[in-house]
């Protein structure tokens, strides 16, 4: 049995962190959806990247004041986290007999959140860089100089954070939290306009010079003060929660609804309000189609239905290419009846559907028109879409949409293949 040091601890912690955080992106998004909607995403962001390096400049990019990179830099450091300093509730039985082993919790800690933002901070400027380099004139010492500067302002602004998440609360913990950020704003908004005056337009490296012994001895200040705090361990731990679940609340926050007060007299669906026929004919898989697309539409699916057509709108109009345009469409289609044949299966599984006396095979022979009926809003508008990108839109959107009609019916057709595999299974008794 391997004995428990502190850095052994920490990088239990830190693992078990990692899962955590990784456990409620898995919540939070479908994989499959990001599969197909980050590849056509990092395909136009990799083509506008280049084309910032190698191509014409709009004319309100290439006239951009310079003021905009420091407020926009401001905005990421207020906005990226905090530091993490791994301690747990649990620490006051037994860690607080050990200071040596919170101490080495809280380095690792900090080096470990201090490597994070220099990543995410990197990446920004790493964006950034075309602007620059080509409408601001920077050299790549100017462009690091600027990354230092700001790198070393973050931390500065971690510290500040942490010291008075714990040492104050409520109004004089925004009162001196809006102060202390103002002050740190004005500073490197002053240190930016005199980097500009004295390189002629771009950070010289003078300036960079003065401004980072600054900022260090401002850190290690802070950094001194924070780890000689004693006697405040329940609101060191409950500034380690705040940090600890910001990611959770960040993404839960829209993924969640929140309850609604009931409405009198019950809530009104947006779509289907009135008993009116999807098809026309009357036999009972045209029936049972029409009550699942009805259920579908009447729910809350509609929503991200909608989200994921607009997405899919845009994927496949923006690459400038049209044989990535094609797969992109083509992609969009697969996801479509991937997830729409989720949901069908989900209907077929419901409990009042097990209780009603229904042929085994009818959920195979509803598989085409409730296939059909979901999928034709989405694919007429990502088909019209396309022949509108493809060929000149006077008659490439009418023709596109046709073709998204019959597009959609076939689909439809092609899903009664997997009926088989989506049917419902045998009931006992």
């Amino acid at each position: 049995m391997t004995r428990m040091t502190a850095r052994r601890l920490f990088a239990r912690r830190w693992r078990d962190r990692f899962r955590e955080k990784l456990g409620v992106l898995k919540f939070t998004f479908d994989w499959i959806i990001l599969l197909y909607l980050g590849i056509p995403g990092l395909l136009l962001g990799g083509r506008a990247y280049y084309g910032l390096w190698r191509e014409g400049l709009p004319a309100w990019l290439a006239h951009l004041p310079y003021p905009f990179i420091p407020i926009l830099l401001l905005l990421f450091l207020y906005s990226s986290g905090g530091i993490s300093f791994y301690i747990e509730a649990a620490d006051v039985l037994f860690l607080r007999q050990r200071p040596r082993w919170i101490t080495g919790l809280m380095l690792r800690g900090l080096a470990a959140s201090a490597a994070v933002q220099a990543i995410m901070l990197a990446t920004v400027i790493a964006v950034l860089s075309p602007l620059l380099v080509r409408v601001y004139g920077m050299g790549w010492a100017d462009i690091a100089g600027l990354y230092a500067v700001a790198y070393a302002a973050k931390i500065v602004q971690m510290l500040i954070q942490q010291l008075l998440g714990v040492l104050t609360t409520g109004w004089r913990h925004l009162l001196l939290r809006s102060l202390a950020y103002s002050a740190l704003a004005a500073g490197f908004g002053a240190w930016a306009a005199w980097a500009a005056v004295a390189g002629a337009g771009r950070p010289a490296g003078l300036a960079a010079g003065v401004a980072l012994p600054v900022l260090a001895l401002l850190a290690g200040a802070l950094g001194w003060l924070r780890f000689r705090l004693r006697g405040r361990f329940d609101a060191e731990v409950r500034e380690e929660e705040r940090q600890r679940t910001r990611l959770t609340a960040l993404l839960l926050a829209s993924a969640v609804e929140r309850p609604k007060a009931p409405r009198p007299g019950g809530s009104k669906p947006w779509l289907f309000r009135r008993l009116r026929r999807l098809t026309r004919s009357r036999k009972p898989e045209a029936r049972i189609a029409e009550a699942l697309v009805k259920a579908f539409f009447r729910g809350s699916e509609w929503k991200l239905y909608a989200q994921m057509t607009l997405a899919g709108l845009a994927a496949v109009v923006l690459p400038p290419y049209p044989a990535v345009n094609l797969i992109v469409y083509a992609a969009m289609l697969l996801l479509l009846m991937y997830w729409l044949g989720g949901h069908r299966r989900a209907f077929f599984d419901r409990e009042l559907m097990s209780i009603l006396p229904l042929e085994e095979s009818l959920a195979y022979r509803s598989a085409a028109p409730a296939m059909t009926l979901l999928l034709l809003p989405a694919v007429v508008v990502l088909t019209a879409a396309l022949g509108a990108k493809l060929f000149p839109p006077l008659w490439g959107l009418p023709t596109g949409a046709v073709c998204g009609v019959l597009m959609a019916r076939w689909l439809g057709g092609l899903s009664r293949g997997f009926g088989q595999t989506f049917g419902r299974r045998p009931r006992s008794g």
